[in-house]
């Protein structure tokens, strides 16, 4: 053990164990606008104010479909203790379907659906609700999730990428994995892949739609 690196992660012994195991792993190379409008085919047309919001904000939702009801869901949405957050009712006013959004907990990326008449579901890949902190979308995006952990390290004063592996997300994390991708990362702050003492840290990839490239979400001390 006295030749083995230091991991000092600041979040304990279980994340230094988790940093120990991914050593021997590959090492990594290194829409704002006020309104979102999409269609569904000529289901259904679906505007969001704002399209992105922040953590703990609310987004207003006007939905244009011919119905009896109409209710909305934010797939893999939860509350600060991981419940699934529930349908929410829509008001018919002015001749379109309105109310707000709830406000998930964790930041991402959520696909829309509708319930009609308590019956009939729509989705449409370009329904989403994006919670992002400020500055998320003027970052860089990458095609492979593992280079925004490679550049995530590059922000860190001296930072060097040492090791990166994905990481399963927990049990409460119920937003959708092809949206959103979680590693953990050891990397040195001294410029040095052979310095003695590495950190590590969590690093959430989330890509801008389904079709859309990855960029950095967040870096937290625990998945």
């Amino acid at each position: 053990m006295g030749t083995r690196r230091r991991i000092r992660t600041g979040i304990g012994l279980a994340a230094a164990c988790l940093l120990l195991a991914l050593l021997p792993a590959t090492i990594a190379s290194a829409d704002a606008s006020p309104l979102s409008d999409a269609t569904a085919g000529a289901s259904a047309r679906v505007g969001l104010r704002p399209s992105v919001v922040r953590l703990g904000q609310r987004a207003g939702i006007v939905v244009h479909v011919p119905a009896r009801s109409v209710q909305v869901l934010l797939k893999g949405a939860t509350d600060e203790i991981g419940r699934p957050l529930q349908w929410q009712s829509l008001r018919l006013m002015n001749g379109a379907w309105r109310g707000s959004l709830p406000a998930p907990a964790l930041r991402g990326v959520y696909p829309i659906v509708l319930r009609i008449g308590g019956t009939r579901y729509l989705e449409s890949p370009r329904w989403l609700l994006r919670v992002y902190e400020p500055g998320t979308t003027a970052r860089p995006s990458f095609d492979d999730p593992l280079e925004v952990a490679d550049w995530w390290v590059q922000t860190v004063p001296g930072g060097t990428l040492v090791a990166v592996k994905e990481w399963p997300r927990p049990d409460f994390d119920l937003r959708d994995p092809g949206l959103h991708r979680l590693f953990v990362v050891a990397y040195s702050p001294l410029d040095d892949p052979n310095a003695d003492d590495l950190l590590g840290t969590f690093v959430t990839a989330v890509r801008d739609g389904y079709d859309g490239r990855w960029r950095f979400l967040e870096a937290t001390l625990q998945p």
